[in-house]
């Protein structure tokens, strides 16, 4: 009994790990149509400059849907 509470609990913590993926609708804050690396970090706060830019596949500054989805799962 008392390792599955523990289990549950350590389960409980992983949670907001699991949280981390959003859509691309609720991280377009502004409704623009594009994702900032200022509306992403906010959503997904240990996403790295790299990592965005690599999304990024057009060069253009700011995130389509399409390179949303492909590069975080949105």
């Amino acid at each position: 009994m008392k390792h599955l509470l523990i289990v549950i609990a350590a389960a409980g913590f992983a949670a907001p790990a699991f949280a981390q993926a959003a859509d691309f609708a609720t991280v377009d804050a502004d409704q623009s149509g594009t994702v900032s690396m200022e509306e992403l970090q906010a959503a997904m706060p240990d996403v790295t400059e790299e990592a965005f830019t690599a999304a990024d596949t057009d060069g253009s500054g700011d995130l389509s849907e399409d390179e949303f989805n492909a590069a975080f799962g949105g």
